[in-house]
């Protein structure tokens, strides 16, 4: 497929990608009030189709209509239109399009029968079966949202920054350090021991035992060492719109 320019609006910041079999080779972040006054310098970075997706319906309007000006091909990946994503979700207009997108890249790059774990400010598993497709997920604190937790509810507890998590330490002998063996060993932990109930639930299906993709921007850093037995694909989200986009054009050519 010819490249695609790609564009996922989340709650804080938009992301944009030019990807190119399966590639992404240029990339950049952009504050979400700042897209629509960027797009002309995001739009001339390809001339390929827009795939996008979003979590905030009042900037998707906004790009739709910015993109409709410029007279430039755009798609959104939605529940509804989710190129060969199987989805037996209870209530699918509730799956964030990210997730969705997720889905897709993961397939794309590993299995049809895959669990996408995206650590961000919340960590989030979506759940694809090869049999039944994206079946669900799980959703709880991401690292930040932990520690700023603490911070914020407890008054003796500081705010850690990234520099202060240090995975070689098993007893923490200060407050920080203490809240850093909590944090580098407890959330490697948590993620352990939700996937261990999610493979359970995989051989209750009857379906052999699924591939793990890390994503997210916590998986880099520590966690991405925490974590290594699991494949990272930081990007996949914007390869995932990639990959919708080349199925809806393979769909359209029959």
């Amino acid at each position: 497929m010819a490249e695609v320019l790609v564009i996922d609006i989340g709650n804080t910041s938009a992301h944009w990608a030019v990807v190119a079999d399966r590639r992404v080779t240029q990339r950049g972040d952009v504050h979400r009030d700042h897209l629509i006054t960027e797009l002309p310098t995001i739009l001339s970075a390809s001339n390929g189709p827009v795939s996008w997706c979003s979590v905030v319906p009042a900037t998707a309007d906004n790009l739709s209509a910015a993109l409709n000006a410029a007279d430039r091909p755009h798609w959104r990946l939605t529940c509804d239109d989710a190129p060969g994503l199987t989805i037996t979700y209870e209530r699918p207009q509730q799956i964030g399009q990210d997730r969705l997108a997720n889905a897709l890249g993961a397939q794309a790059l590993v299995s049809e029968s895959v669990v996408v774990i995206d650590m961000g400010t919340a960590t989030t598993f979506d759940i694809v079966s090869a049999s039944q497709g994206f079946i669900g997920g799980i959703i709880a604190p991401g690292l930040a949202s932990m520690t700023h937790y603490m911070h914020e509810k407890t008054a003796l507890l500081p705010q850690l920054s990234e520099e202060d998590f240090d995975p070689s330490l098993r007893i923490g002998r200060s407050t920080v350090q203490a809240m850093s063996v909590g944090c580098t060993r407890g959330y490697p932990g948590m993620i352990r021991g939700m996937l261990e109930g999610v493979r359970e639930e995989y051989a209750a299906l009857g379906e052999a035992e699924p591939a793990v993709v890390l994503t997210g921007g916590a998986a880099r850093g520590f966690l991405r060492d925490a974590l290594a037995e699991f494949r990272a694909e930081p990007d996949l989200t914007l390869l995932g719109l990639a990959e919708a986009q080349r199925r809806r054009i393979a769909i359209a050519d029959g």
